[in-house]
C-alpha cells in the first residue's frame, strides 16, 4: 500500500473591489445630477443669450422677476451644497443621499429660472414650450419621492420585463441521431 501525500499550497485569495472613486462615479444619482445640471445650465444660457441678442428687457414691475431672483439664489446655493456633498461622498457614501436631495432642489429652481426667462421672452412661449417640459420634469421629480404611487406601475413593468426575457431566451432543441 502506498501512502501518497499531496501537498496543498495555500495561496491567499485576493478580492478586488472597485476604487472609491470608481464606485462614486458609478452612482446613478450622481450621473443623473451631472446630466440634469448640464441640461439646465445649457437651456438657461441659451435663453439668456436669446434675450441679449434680441434686446428683450426684464420688466422690473413684473412678478416673474421675483421668481427669477429667488430661483437664481436657491439654484446657486443648492448647487454649491450639492457639489460639496458629492465630493465629500467619495469617502463617506452616506452623504450621497444628501447630495441627491440638494441636487433635486437645485434642478427644480434651475427649471424655475428657465420658465421665468421663457415668460420674459414670450408668455405664449412659456405656455406652449415650458408647460409640456414642466409635466415631464414634475414626473421626474415626484416619482422617486413617492414610490408608493408607482408600485403598481413598477410591478406591471417588471412583469413585462420578465415576459420579454422569457420570449427572447434561446430555445434549446434536442436532436436524436
Amino acid at each position: 500500500m502506498t501512502n501518497d501525500t499531496t501537498i496543498v499550497h495555500e495561496s491567499p485569495i485576493v478580492h478586488e473591489s472597485p476604487s472609491l472613486l470608481r464606485a462614486w462615479w458609478m452612482n446613478k444619482n450622481l450621473r443623473y445630477d451631472v446630466a440634469m445640471s448640464s441640461i439646465i445650465i445649457i437651456i438657461n444660457i441659451a435663453a439668456i443669450v436669446y434675450m441679449i441678442t434680441h434686446k428683450i428687457p426684464l420688466n422690473k414691475a413684473d412678478p416673474v422677476l421675483a421668481i427669477l431672483v429667488i430661483s437664481t439664489a436657491l439654484y446657486v446655493v443648492t448647487g454649491i451644497i450639492s457639489c460639496i456633498s458629492w465630493v465629500m461622498a467619495i469617502e463617506n457614501v452616506r452623504l450621497a443621499s444628501e447630495a441627491y436631495v440638494y441636487g433635486r432642489i437645485g434642478h427644480t429652481s434651475g427649471f424655475g429660472i428657465f420658465l421665468a426667462l421663457l415668460y420674459s421672452i414670450s408668455p405664449h412661449l412659456a405656455l406652449h414650450f415650458g408647460l409640456p417640459c414642466l409635466l415631464w420634469f414634475v414626473a421626474a421629480m415626484i416619482a422617486p419621492c413617492c414610490p408608493y404611487l408607482w408600485k403598481g406601475l413598477c410591478k406591471r413593468v417588471q412583469e413585462l420585463r420578465d415576459w420579454w426575457k422569457f420570449v427572447n431566451r434561446p430555445q434549446s432543441s434536442v436532436v436524436i441521431v
